[in-house]
């Protein structure tokens, strides 16, 4: 988990102070489920890995042959 900083009107303060004592929970824990929403909304899936993919095969197609030509085939 990361620490991080967030800037409230002093209604949305008081609002969500009253929120986590009547619902005996952490601010944290609402504003975490809070973004959580926002997120099912209009971000990315939770989970998801937005790491390049590689398309086609390329290298791994050809790992025999590549393997072949820099070691040299097996005795």
């Amino acid at each position: 988990m990361r620490q991080t900083a967030v800037y409230l009107r002093d209604q949305q303060s008081r609002a969500l102070k009253e929120a986590a004592a009547r619902l005996e929970r952490s601010e944290a824990e609402l504003i975490r489920e809070g973004v959580d929403l926002v997120l099912a909304r209009y971000g990315p899936p939770l989970g998801r890995c937005d790491m390049p993919t590689a398309r086609g095969g390329g290298l791994a197609s050809r790992a025999d042959e590549l393997l072949a030509d820099g070691f040299g085939e097996p005795e």
